[in-house]
């Protein structure tokens, strides 16, 4: 053999889990304590395959007999000529195969913001927590209420933003080695204040431009929100499969909307969460044009000849 082989366990997603190298071939593969290639996985025998050359001088992995057999995908064969971007499994165990001067792809670009990093985004966060609290309870509060009350919103917001960024964080210390504590206190702050600005935002462009679906209807952002905050807090601890977590999470919030619409329905035959416009502003905030007494009586009269009409066809109770 003129340069080394590298035998990759891979997980399931196919991330690389260990890399041994072969310096002599064959080199058998299996949970026996002889083999060049030890696995831990109970749907592997003691000597499960062995990888060699064959009389054509091609690389190959063979099966040794073994009850689980040789895959390559669907395919179950007793060896396979060993291709670098193919793998291989072995019962639950999943195995790559590369020789030395295998071409590996180019240096991907450092993406990574290194500068925001520690107290930066975490003081950030709590800024855009204190500023968006105090709006909020200010904005509720009609009474013109005392420091104390002030004070409750505030802590007992932050108590659930550091609680909820330390679970991410540990999450993230588990599985990606750094915990990033200030980047998920900083992502979480950030939905939240989003929350609280479509919260009021909403409702003051539909009493503007008479959009009452953007006030009925606004619990639907509100779970999509929620989404693009978890897709943040999952890419910062590591996860590698932006797309598929973009699907999961979007299904996720379709059924979630699905779901909300249906209590809704169930509960008042009605899809939306509101059935009226509560929020009431200024006249001065109306963008949209003033309607006449004309057209408002016009309005009630079909209301009416609509109910009248549906009380004659509805058997009585």
């Amino acid at each position: 053999m003129n340069q080394p082989v590298f035998i990759e366990q891979l997980t399931p997603d196919g991330e690389v889990l260990h890399r041994t190298k072969v310096t002599h071939l064959p080199a058998r593969i299996g949970r026996a304590y002889d083999n060049e290639v030890i696995l831990d996985d109970p749907h592997t025998a003691a000597h499960h395959a062995q990888v060699e050359l064959n009389q054509l001088d091609e690389l190959i992995i063979s099966d040794l007999g073994s009850y689980n057999g040789l895959a390559l995908g669907k395919n179950r064969e007793r060896f396979f000529v060993v291709d670098g971007d193919h793998i291989y499994r072995l019962g639950h165990t999943h195995l790559r195969i590369r020789t030395a001067d295998y071409p590996v792809a180019a240096e991907v670009s450092d993406s990574t913001n290194h500068h925001w990093e520690g107290w930066l985004p975490a003081f950030t966060g709590l800024l855009l927590l204190l500023t968006s609290g105090l709006l909020s309870t200010w904005l509720a509060d009609l009474n013109q209420g005392t420091l104390s009350k002030y004070l409750l919103e505030l802590v007992s917001v932050f108590g659930f933003a550091i609680g909820w960024s330390g679970v991410w964080a540990l999450f993230s210390r588990l599985f990606n080695g750094h915990a990033r504590f200030g980047r998920h206190l900083f992502i979480v702050s950030a939905g939240l204040a989003f929350l609280e600005l479509w919260e009021h935002g909403s409702g003051l462009l539909a009493y503007a431009m008479s959009w009452e679906s953007l006030q009925t209807f606004s619990s639907h952002p509100m779970i999509f929100i929620c989404a693009v905050v978890l897709y943040f807090h999952f890419i910062t601890a590591g996860n590698k499969q932006p797309k598929r977590l973009q699907l999961v999470l979007a299904a996720i919030a379709i059924l979630g909307s699905a779901i909300a619409m249906t209590k809704e329905y169930q509960a008042s035959n009605h899809l939306a969460g509101e059935l009226y416009m509560s929020k009431i502003y200024p006249p001065a905030v109306r963008i949209s044009r003033d309607h006449s007494l004309e057209e408002f009586m016009t309005d009630m009269e079909a209301l009416k000849e609509k109910v009248d009409s549906a009380r004659k066809t509805e058997p009585k109770e």
